[in-house]
């Protein structure tokens, strides 16, 4: 390592830009794997989305590819307290899909037997009396049945954040932190080096993997257009009660979700139009009036409850709302992205890093990755997901 006025030079075998889940996990396996890591990170390690999001995990998707990603997902996702040393917290309380329409519970129904039932996660399609009887605080007008994964579940956020991060400084692995990335130096089609206000390193692989900016970073520095874009969503929590929401519950007509944490505090939000972007974080009295309002009419006991703060995080969007990673052979030797997962990252972004890395040390494309290839959005072989959440 060496510097001058203010400018520190290292040498890496890799640079990881973000230190989100995705890049502290990338990093974290990379060293594993015997390879120099140095992380940038344009602000602090986990200041973007994956410490502003709800903490839950699920392996019920709309298609084959990506259940099968997550069912693989989760098992390394439950792994990991045992494996990086810090508690996750990790609970099953379930997803309870509300169904109002016929149509929208035949399309469950559908994936139940065509899907989910073969590939051993299958869910409860359940009548009207039994939500009533199984969750009575759930206000049924309207709603025709309800769907119930007993796969799926909640964790805390912040400790597997912590978990890679510590074990990756354990490994050697550099991360800067206020050091935004400012050039990727090319060399005769292959990445020689990664810069930024106040570092410098050599190095022969970059791997992008900043979350909703990642699109834009590799734009503006090596004139890639990877389609990722940025759409904020907001949250928000209520003071601690007793508990008694015993699932995560998701309205499949206004895409409105709540649950409770361990503490007792009713977490949520809703889904309003017109937020792409990079808007401020921030939150808006529209989205707090929506969510308070459809938060009573679905659990009337709820009135009167104190809002304790709100917050708000971007989903990194694909045209087709699943991830992307590895690289194309037109873009300079040594780039690839881990990003794009619409709403699913920090669920599968342990296990994505896990098989890129693989791919960037050995060369060998896991069956599973295979699908999220970025060539798929050239050849239009798009993997249309539709239960986003």
């Amino acid at each position: 390592m060496s510097g001058g006025r203010g400018l520190v030079t290292l040498s890496a075998d890799a640079v990881v830009v973000g230190a989100g889940i995705a890049g502290l996990a990338t990093a974290y396996y990379l060293a594993r794997r015997g390879l120099s890591v140095v992380v940038f990170e344009k602000d602090y390690v986990g200041s973007g989305s994956s410490t502003r999001n709800a903490g839950r995990y699920r392996v019920h998707f709309g298609n084959r590819e990506n259940t099968e990603f997550a069912i693989r997902a989760i098992r390394k996702l439950e792994s990991l307290s045992g494996e990086l040393g810090w508690n996750g917290i990790f609970e099953r309380q379930g997803y309870l899909w509300l169904i109002r329409r016929k149509e929208v519970l035949r399309r469950f129904e559908e994936l139940n037997e065509k899907l989910w039932k073969p590939l051993g996660v299958p869910v409860r399609i359940l009548t009207i009396d039994e939500v009533r009887d199984r969750f009575p605080y759930i206000n049924t007008r309207g709603i025709i049945g309800a769907v119930f994964g007993p796969q799926d579940g909640a964790f805390h956020h912040d400790y597997v954040i912590m978990g890679y991060y510590t074990k990756a400084l354990d490994l050697g692995v550099t991360v800067l932190e206020y050091s935004e990335v400012r050039n990727v130096g090319v060399e005769s089609g292959r990445v020689v080096s990664v810069s930024s206000s106040n570092a410098f390193v050599r190095t022969r692989d970059v791997i992008f993997a900043a979350g909703a900016w990642t699109g834009e970073l590799m734009k503006s520095l090596l004139g890639i257009d990877l389609p990722i874009k940025p759409v904020r969503r907001e949250i928000g929590i209520t003071e601690p009660i007793k508990p008694f929401i015993n699932t995560y519950i998701i309205d499949t007509e206004t895409n409105f979700y709540i649950g409770q944490t361990m503490r007792g505090e009713v977490l949520g939000s809703v889904e309003l139009e017109g937020v792409e972007g990079f808007l401020p974080y921030g939150n808006t009295l529209n989205w707090l009036t929506a969510w308070a309002r459809e938060t009573v009419r679905l659990i009337p006991s709820l009135r009167g409850i104190r809002v304790m703060r709100v917050w708000s995080g971007y989903y990194e969007m694909t045209p087709d709302s699943s991830h992307v990673m590895g690289r194309l052979d037109s873009w300079p030797e040594g780039v690839y992205v881990l990003s794009g997962f619409s709403g699913h990252g920090f669920m599968f972004a342990p296990y994505a890093a896990e098989l890129l890395v693989k791919y960037v040390v050995d060369g060998v494309v896991d069956p599973l990755m295979r699908p999220f290839l970025p060539h798929r959005f050239i050849t239009g072989n798009l993997i249309k997901e539709m239960l986003v959440i």
